[in-house]
């Protein structure tokens, strides 16, 4: 813009006057990711107001004024745009400025100081020198420019896309800007209890008991300095994936098998005998039927056979005495004999 005063250049004057902010909000990335960061951006806008200056010198023998100066006095007349203003000359109150048609005051010739007070503490302030009988117009308009900056503080928040249930979890504001002021901090979490950070930048979150649930943690960031201007309000979801429940305990079915010889037998309880010993804490389960043809009444019987077969798992195959048990079971046409190993916290099995 090129303003002219009687011909001479004159540079306009800037007043910034106040300081307005608009919220602005960024998608969050991609939620497939391991983590998540919910972002979002404020801005302030800042404007500017200017005003600009016109003025022009015109003789009081112009011929179209109506009012006409007093004898030896000059005119000051003042316009501006788009409301009236107050005015001072020399310090002192004269009078509103005119909107449309500029208000004029008569004043002594020589140099007086005109002052034009703006809006916000915005002013226009020049020295002019008042000729005799001459008008002197000043035009001014007040422009507002409008600029836009970030925030001081950007904060996005972190936190896992997911934990297994029982874990502590943590999400922390991360700060992308300078963050000068003091920054206030306010967490609100639906599901899930916080145990630490409440106030600070971050904070962990217990999740026992919530699995199948969405812990869902929301940030309110502020500060006394931007008159919530610049505050910003982000969130974050975690799934809690629930414990999967461990298979039950159960027996094992190791072998069965009718009485024979007692090598044969000996032989059939090896492998069980390996077994028991391989499992912590298991049992050895033999259960005996007893037979009731003639070999397994004289030779066969079930206190011949128990006796054999707690002998040979202690002595020969070294299983611990207080981890095996040898139970009688009903009678059938010849013995046989049930082996079951059964682990810690396993049901034992039903002599039939």
């Amino acid at each position: 813009m090129s303003l002219s005063v009687a011909g001479n250049p004159v540079t306009p004057r800037l007043y910034i006057s106040d300081t307005k902010i608009y919220g602005r909000e960024l998608n969050p990335p991609n939620h497939e990711d391991t983590k998540m960061r919910a972002i979002r951006y404020n801005f302030l806008f800042v404007i500017g107001l200017m005003m600009t200056l016109g003025l022009t010198t015109a003789f009081a023998n112009g011929g179209d004024d109506k009012n006409k100066a007093p004898k030896n006095m000059g005119t000051l007349s003042i316009k501006t745009t788009p409301v009236s203003y107050p005015i001072k000359v020399d310090g002192q109150y004269i009078g509103m400025s005119g909107v449309g048609t500029g208000a004029e005051f008569y004043l002594t010739p020589g140099f007086h100081t005109v002052e034009v007070a703006g809006p916000n503490g915005t002013s226009f302030t020049k020295e002019i020198e008042i000729k005799r009988e001459q008008k002197h117009c000043v035009c001014l308009r007040l422009n507002e420019i409008v600029t836009s900056k970030a925030c001081p503080y950007r904060f996005s928040l972190d936190g896992p896309d997911r934990i297994s249930e029982g874990d502590t979890v943590t999400f922390a504001a991360i700060n992308s800007g300078t963050a000068p002021i003091p920054i206030k901090y306010a967490w609100r979490v639906a599901n899930g209890r916080i145990e630490s950070g409440l106030g600070t930048s971050s904070i962990t979150v217990n999740s026992k008991g919530l699995g199948g649930k969405t812990i869902d943690v929301e940030l309110d960031v502020n500060d006394d300095v931007y008159d919530n201007r610049c505050r910003q309000v982000i969130s974050v979801p975690t799934f809690v994936e629930p414990i999967k429940e461990p298979p039950p305990i159960t027996k094992i079915g190791c072998d069965q098998f009718e009485a024979k010889s007692a090598d044969d037998d000996k032989a059939r309880f090896d492998n069980c005998a390996i077994q028991v010993q391989n499992t912590p804490d298991a049992k050895l389960y033999v259960i005996i039927y007893p037979g009731t043809d003639r070999v397994s009444t004289t030779r066969n019987t079930y206190d011949r056979l128990s006796r054999r077969t707690l002998d040979y798992l202690v002595k020969t195959r070294g299983v611990d005495p207080r981890n095996i048990q040898i139970l009688k079971g009903s009678p059938r046409t010849r013995t046989a004999y049930e082996i079951w190993i059964v682990p810690a916290g396993a049901e034992p099995p039903v002599v039939q």
